[in-house]
């Protein structure tokens, strides 16, 4: 239980986090299309990767990232176990 408690906080907290990087990702997907001028990309490589705020976070929210993709396989491989 206290894996699933930790997996939920971890959860809460990085969500935000990663919500941004999806849509910025999403927005990226037309970066040669022409959508948007130079400037406007170069916003969205910077959030998406998290250089505008230091290379340290992109770090932080990969760390968590990974944490929460290990700690769901090892909660869902420990409830189909116990079946």
């Amino acid at each position: 239980m206290r894996l699933r408690r930790v997996h939920r906080i971890i959860g809460l907290c990085f969500s935000p986090f990663f919500i941004i990087t999806v849509i910025t990702g999403i927005c990226l997907l037309w970066r040669k299309a022409g959508v948007y001028g130079k400037g406007t990309k170069d916003l969205f490589i910077g959030v998406h990767n998290w250089e505008i705020v230091t290379s340290y976070v992109g770090v932080i929210l990969a760390m968590g990232l990974l944490f929460m993709a290990i700690s769901g396989i090892i909660m869902a491989f420990k409830r189909s176990g116990g079946r």
